[in-house]
């Protein structure tokens, strides 16, 4: 049995990290500073301290779903369901650039079709569903089911594809992760999988111990979090369930806090900790976008673009 606690608000205290100044979709840390990411394909490089450098930019005018950063370059995958198109490039994140207007891009004009400032740039003929880093590399993976090692220049150095579901709940991909020279995958169905390139065939590793639907999987060092679709979290080894607890809805991130021994969830209108001692919750105004763990403390990026201390 999991121990329920409310904990009311405290006051929130100065922040000084700068707010967004774009509605929010998820942040990329990297080595020097946090890539913010807007709902529309908004970008600002934040640096260690929390101040932005520079104005934001919008390389190509669509959502920004993916993005890994490799030495000094981003590679992002973009796409737009309405205009049935989608980008996979590479920018320098030091030098990102506003790219061309939704209008010159819904012509056609040949300028327009690549984000601004790309070293390489792809157009991908199939819905991007996952990338990675994984060893060096990425991992890119494409509807309905093909799965991509490509290196920092774009180039394609081995193929697979996505293992089968175990069940009918559904194999869409909800989860890549790199681990120890393989990528391990969770399906919507629960299963995970051990899948290495060069021919060698996957490991259904196990089943994750629910049967609703899985919407996520975080991963940390005691364990996974897996995140069911109608809002439950169940702390898991193997398949095996430490602690179980019930979600308002759909988190925007979780980061497991070494410090807490805990997972700290960035919740719908809530903020979760969820650990050895049992499960806290803290009710907010706002939705919750991202978690940033910086010198002082993890802090939390909602969907108005402020920032406050994680506080649960």
């Amino acid at each position: 049995m999991c121990l329920v606690a409310k904990v009311h608000e405290r006051e929130a205290q100065p922040s000084p990290v700068e707010p967004c100044p774009f509605p929010p979709a998820w942040i990329l840390p990297h080595d020097g500073g946090t890539l913010l990411v807007g709902r529309d394909g908004e970008l600002i490089n934040m640096d260690g301290k929390g101040q932005s450098s520079g104005q934001h930019v919008c390389p190509f005018p669509m959502t920004m779903s993916h993005g890994v950063i490799l030495g000094e370059r981003l590679l992002g995958t973009w796409i737009d369901h309405e205009l049935r198109m989608a980008r996979f490039a590479a920018l320098d994140v030091g030098a990102l650039a506003s790219g061309p207007a939704k209008a010159s891009v819904r012509r056609g004009e040949p300028e327009a079709m690549h984000p601004a400032g790309h070293a390489w740039s792809h157009a991908l003929d199939a819905e991007p569903l996952g990338l990675i880093e994984h060893e060096g590399n990425v991992v890119l993976a494409l509807h309905p089911d093909a799965l991509y090692l490509i290196d920092a220049e774009g180039r394609e150095i081995e193929r697979t594809t996505i293992p089968k579901p175990v069940d009918g709940l559904g194999a869409s991909l909800v989860s890549l992760h790199s681990h120890e020279g393989a990528v391990l995958i969770t399906l919507r169905d629960g299963s995970f999988h051990r899948v290495s390139f060069g021919g060698i065939p996957p490991v259904l590793l196990g089943r994750s111990p629910t049967t609703q639907p899985v919407r996520d999987v975080a991963y940390g060092p005691e364990g996974r979090l897996v995140m069911t679709e109608d809002h439950e979290a169940l702390w898991t080894d193997g398949e095996n369930v430490r602690m179980r607890a019930r979600l308002s809805g759909p988190p925007g991130q979780v980061l497991w806090s070494t410090k807490d021994e805990a997972w700290l969830i960035a919740g719908w209108r809530e903020r979760v900790l969820l650990g050895a001692n049992g499960f806290k919750r803290t009710d907010r105004d706002n939705v919750d976008v991202a978690l940033y763990a910086s010198e002082e403390g993890v802090l939390v990026l909602d969907n108005n673009g402020a920032w406050s201390a994680f506080d649960a």
